[in-house]
């Protein structure tokens, strides 16, 4: 394996440590938001529409916008 293969091999290795660190982070606020809340409604369609247009927004690639909605959907319904 060459030099630089292995470099953007253990980034992404790095990287992907990092993302499950945050969607751990990110799913334990959203449990606790559930707990505070007085209705018991967990899902609120706005709100995932709110959350997805910021995201879509903000995406400046490579990804394009369908491939972050899609990838924040799944999170978002875990």
């Amino acid at each position: 394996m060459s030099d630089q293969l292995k470099q953007h091999r253990d980034q992404i290795d790095a990287i992907d440590t990092q993302i499950l660190k945050l969607v751990n982070d990110r799913a334990s606020h959203a449990r606790h938001i559930g707990e505070l809340k007085d209705d018991g409604v967990i899902y609120r369609p706005e709100r995932e529409a709110q959350v997805l247009r910021r995201l879509t927004e903000l995406n400046q690639g490579p990804l394009p916008a369908e491939s972050v909605t899609n990838i924040f959907r799944s999170i978002m319904s875990n």
